[in-house]
């Protein structure tokens, strides 16, 4: 697994998926602002939720779409 930017505990963005149960490693935020599910929570959760998630584990990622659309 890769290492994300931990999101600052200050961050009211972070303070609100700590309240509603998710803990620093689930999930980090990009530059843009988006949250982003890293693998670990992926795996916690234990299904793929067909979001084409960026760090999906479960082979739904757009990486790995585009690999099976150009494998055929």
């Amino acid at each position: 697994m890769s290492q994300h930017p931990i999101p600052p505990e200050d961050d009211p963005r972070t303070k609100q998926l700590l309240r509603l149960g998710y803990v620093l490693g689930d999930f980090y935020f990009t530059p843009e602002g988006y949250v982003v599910w890293t693998e670990n929570y992926h795996l916690k959760r234990g299904y793929c939720c067909q979001s084409g998630c960026r760090h999906c584990p479960y082979g739904n990622s757009p990486e790995d779409r585009k690999r099976k659309g150009s494998a055929g």
